[in-house]
């Protein structure tokens, strides 16, 4: 293998390491937003009108010790993205062409001194290659700093991340015990709407007589009397 093929296989390991790096950081990021809703839940649900003076201050204790260090973690993975919103500067090949750029401006240098160059055997296309591994070399030593930076921040924060969920769920054999013995009691207020009317309201009239039976008629038996003409109402 020749050096410029080694250094540019290094080169694109260094960049995709760089995105390997950042997209790790989604599985803290996942366990250190549901512990946000872990450390809230234990935190209100705690009975602290609890008699028991040692457990209350062993669950403050684990609790406070959650929290610190769930920030702590979050430092170093805010460190490990963006060096805490400074932004990490990687560097890259400068254009696609840059092997033919480089050779232009080559050309005339290695004129001016191309007695020397023959002298100590060196070819244009040794001094041309040596020239764009130095500038390979460049880009793999300031992006490897920074993936070794990335690297070394993200171990730090899933260190404490260990050390807060190790602390959690001591903090939760405490609160288990508090719940167990003295179940935290919730108050709700139920405001019971009277739907009955006011007494002050008239009472309905009673329902009004019934109607008069209808006529039966069959169709198999004629009519057995005529029917009462209505009265004339009087004048």
């Amino acid at each position: 293998m020749s050096i410029n093929n080694f250094l540019l296989e290094w080169y694109y390991k260094e960049d995709e390491r760089k995105y390997a790096l950042d997209n790790s950081l989604n599985i803290p990021i996942g366990i250190l937003t549901a512990f946000v809703a872990g450390i809230y839940y234990l935190v209100t649900k705690y009975n602290y009108d609890d008699e028991n003076i040692y457990l209350k201050i062993a669950f403050i204790i684990f609790i406070s010790l959650a929290v610190i260090f769930w920030f702590i973690s979050i430092f170093y993975i805010l460190l490990s993205y963006n060096d805490l919103y400074k932004g990490y500067t990687y560097d890259y090949l400068p254009c696609t062409d840059f092997v033919k750029k480089e050779e232009e401006n080559l050309k005339e240098y290695y004129e001016t001194n191309k007695t020397y160059f023959l002298e100590n055997n060196i070819t244009f296309e040794k001094l041309l290659e040596e020239n764009v591994n130095n500038l390979i070399s460049t880009c793999i030593n300031t992006n490897m700093f920074h993936n070794d930076r990335k690297a070394n921040y993200l171990y730090r924060s899933k260190k404490h991340l260990i050390n807060c969920i190790v602390v959690i769920f001591l903090t939760g054999i405490f609160f288990s015990i508090n719940y167990i013995q003295h179940e935290k009691q919730e108050i709700y207020n139920i405001k019971i709407m009277n739907q009955q009317r006011a007494a002050t309201q008239q009472t309905p009239p009673p329902p009004p007589p019934r109607p008069q039976e209808p006529r039966r008629v069959k169709q198999s038996e004629p009519p057995k009397e005529r029917p009462t003409p209505p009265k004339n109402p009087q004048r």
